[in-house]
């Protein structure tokens, strides 16, 4: 099985470390990522926490399809509550002229931040919940340079010769459904989820609109990795990355990656944590370079997809570029 593979980059800020030293790890590893052969590099977006260091995923992606040929580059999400859909839809069409059939613009309906965070992006108002579908929609009249609400507003630059591949992101099955009905790629997080949803995929495929904004149907999974010499030691190398689900999981914002030692003493000491530490480490996928590609193999399987993303934040960076390097064969053609 040829699996498609690209990579959910959070910009990990390691415990110790800075926000700038986290933003060139960054560079760096879609630099390697687009030598190695991997589809796609996506970047998320977070506000007012310490754990992650790009709160402008659209600058980051601009930066990087600068300074790569052939990986496709793209958001992981905007937090599309919190910015108006005029705005997204012209900055998203620069990109893709300028970068034709690279950028895929990931939105997603998350908040981003708390709740201070929050109302510092929305005019210290809190943002309207409930229009997230007719956002969409405006949306994806000013990508496709339609008219919309009977204006003759258009998104420049128009008339441009590949639009932005969409993709919405979620974790369930309302976000599917979303997806579906608008002709729209649906990425679903396997890292967060509670279960593993595995019909998911099935429902999104029968109810996808053949007339939407796309005319395909793409369902990918994200899913959390760590490879190392051996799987204990891949285990214990995401214990960092699995206290940071689980902080997000509690509604409290993430620290900076913590040592996999300071991890084990924080959780030994809660045993409501540990329980959930527990359930979540079990939810990423461990291997080592000789058994990395069957672990990934049997995933996809599972959701029945070709088209895996995957999340891994180290520690020590040398530990997350080895599970990259490890999770892709090599001498891979795109």
């Amino acid at each position: 099985m040829e699996l498609k593979l690209s990579i959910l980059d959070q910009t990990p800020i390691i415990k110790g470390s800075t926000a700038s030293m986290a933003l060139n790890n960054s560079l760096a590893l879609a630099k390697m990522a687009d030598e190695l052969g991997y589809h796609s590099i996506l970047y998320s977006e977070h506000h007012g926490v310490e754990a992650y260091g790009s709160s402008s995923p659209e600058i980051l992606a601009a930066t990087v399809l600068a300074s790569t040929k052939i990986i496709k580059v793209g958001t992981g999400g905007i937090m599309f509550r919190n910015y108006s859909a005029f705005k997204i839809a012209e900055w998203a069409k620069m990109l893709a002229t300028f970068s034709p059939d690279r950028f895929i613009l990931g939105l997603g309906k998350a908040p981003g931040g708390l709740k201070d965070a929050i109302l510092a992006l929305n005019g210290h108002k809190l943002p309207i919940l409930n229009n997230i579908n007719e956002k969409l929609e405006e949306l994806i009249a000013y990508l496709k340079d339609q008219n919309y609400k009977d204006t003759d507003l258009f998104a420049q630059p128009a008339h441009v010769s590949a639009l932005p591949e969409i993709t919405w992101l979620g974790s369930g099955e309302n976000s599917a459904k979303e997806a579906a009905k608008y002709g729209i790629s649906y990425s679903m997080a396997d890292f967060i989820s509670e279960g593993a949803n595995v019909e998911i995929r099935k429902m999104y495929l029968e109810e996808f609109n053949h007339s939407g904004y796309g005319r395909q149907p793409s369902f990918q999974v994200a899913i959390s990795v760590s490879v190392a010499e051996s799987p204990e030691l891949a285990r214990y190398n995401a214990f960092g990355m699995v206290y940071q689900f689980l902080e997000s999981r509690k509604i409290l914002a993430p620290g900076a990656l913590k040592p996999s030692e300071e991890v084990q003493s924080l959780i030994n000491g809660n045993d409501e944590d540990r329980l959930l530490f527990n359930a979540l480490l079990d939810k990423v996928v461990i291997g080592t370079p000789d058994t990395i590609h069957s672990k990934l193999e049997e995933k996809a399987l599972q959701y029945g997809t070709h088209d895996l993303v995957l999340l891994s934040n180290m520690f020590r960076e040398e530990d997350r570029l080895f599970t990259y390097k490890s999770s892709i064969p090599e001498k891979r053609s795109k």
